[in-house]
């Protein structure tokens, strides 16, 4: 008896630490609507479509970041990095986030490590948020 109270306690124990950890996994629906929602994005970038890339994204970051900002600060950094050879997904995150600042809702962070004619490697963050309307949309964009 003494030992089945603490298997019990154990038991309770590992579901308090593991539970937040597989309850923030997202379903495949919501993984296969933003990966695909992240290659749009990419394919408007990596084709030097950055006003265009600009109108696909998340009204916050449309909010935060002037079309005519986006547009420089993605031709400068994609010109002296040049054309994108190689991009590979090294991690994805899901969170639904409540950070004061940032609009609360569901959110899928994409890390690449990409190879760049100019830049052999250059890592990328992506991040997309699930908008009022249930479409995953482009919510920052970063590269190191």
């Amino acid at each position: 008896m003494k030992y089945s109270v603490h298997i019990f306690l154990l038991a309770v124990a590992l579901g308090i630490i593991f539970y937040p950890i597989y309850s923030r996994k997202p379903d495949q629906q919501r993984v296969e609507a933003s990966t695909l929602a992240a290659t749009n994005f990419f394919t408007l970038v990596d084709a030097g479509k950055y006003g265009q890339s600009w109108e696909e994204c998340a009204e916050y970051l449309k909010n935060e970041v002037p079309k005519e900002d986006w547009i420089k600060r993605l031709s400068a950094v994609r010109s002296v990095a040049g054309k994108l050879l190689e991009r590979k997904q090294t991690k994805l995150t899901y969170t639904k986030n409540t950070d004061e600042g940032i609009p609360e809702g569901e959110y899928m962070v994409y890390h690449f490590d990409s190879k760049f004619q100019n830049k052999e490697q250059l890592p990328e963050t992506l991040t997309l948020m699930l908008e009022h309307d249930n479409t995953w949309r482009v919510a920052g964009y970063f590269i190191k």
